[in-house]
């Protein structure tokens, strides 16, 4: 199958999405969550490798609450977790493999903390948020009066989307929207008094370890000692993998790869689901 684009949208509960059904065969269906301010166009490049790779799965893009054509959409992060599960619902799909970029992956994890997953593949979201968070703490006065725009711009240029190449770039920077209430709110525990964040996540970590789901970890470029050294210590199940050369956007810089990489840890899930 090739994928030229996005031509009929769907609305599934309140969330705007593309379902391509599969052959309904024991292949995991995948569900693509977009990372903060872009929408689902994100996930082309890799859709169009996975499809030709693999015919006949079921894939799901989603524009994430308040995001996309999902805008005026978003309540909350609690909130946002039911409106992802009502959407997959409505899609028809169960015990999806969630493939989640940016801060949508630290949402896909607190999604396997309340809804069954086969597993999940996080896509360039570092898990120790400490340095993060402290930096918007920092910024918050800031954040809070206009500085939204000044600081996603800022914070764009560090993601390196030209090693996307000029098409890649172009379609991040078209597809990118700041809308300073969808930001704060997805952000509001990072803004939350320490130890609020860290504890998030590591209670979805301890979930996810509990439960043995898999878990990719997909980085952009090569993580450091340090960042290697804190997923050994707190989730040492984790597969980490390094695409290189690809800044945030390793499944818009390097498709085949990142596709080939899906694929393989979905097999991994679903023969751990079947023997479950």
């Amino acid at each position: 199958m090739t994928i030229t684009g996005f031509e009929t949208p769907q609305l599934f509960g309140e969330l705007t999405g593309d379902l391509i059904p599969g052959s309904y065969d024991d292949r995991a269906p995948l569900v693509f969550l977009p990372g903060l301010t872009f929408d689902r166009t994100m996930w082309l490049p890799a859709l169009r490798s996975i499809h030709e790779m693999d015919p006949g799965r079921t894939t799901l893009a989603l524009d994430m609450p308040g995001e996309g054509e999902s805008v005026g959409t978003f309540r909350s992060i609690e909130a946002a977790i039911e409106q992802l599960h009502a959407a997959i619902t409505a899609a028809g799909i169960e015990d999806p493999v969630l493939v989640a970029h940016s801060g949508a992956a630290i949402g896909a994890m607190f999604y396997a903390m309340q809804h069954p997953v086969r597993g999940i593949i996080n896509v360039d979201a570092v898990l120790d948020n400490r340095e993060f968070s402290a930096r918007l703490r920092a910024l918050e006065p800031q954040l809070r009066n206009g500085g939204i725009p000044a600081l996603w711009n800022d914070l764009f240029a560090s993601l390196h989307a030209e090693r996307c190449g000029p098409a890649g770039e172009a379609m991040l920077r078209a597809t990118s929207r700041p809308r300073p209430d969808v930001i704060l709110g997805y952000w509001a525990p990072v803004l939350a008094p320490p130890p609020t964040a860290e504890n998030a996540i590591a209670a979805a970590i301890a979930a996810i370890r509990a439960q043995s789901i898999p878990y990719t970890l997909v980085f952009g470029e090569e993580p450091d000692a340090t960042t290697r050294l804190w997923m050994k210590e707190n989730f040492p199940e984790a597969n980490v993998i390094a695409l290189p050369n690809s800044g945030h956007f390793p499944h818009v810089a390097h498709p085949d790869e990142f596709a080939r990489v899906v694929l393989m840890s979905a097999e991994v899930s679903s023969l751990r689901h079947s023997h479950a």
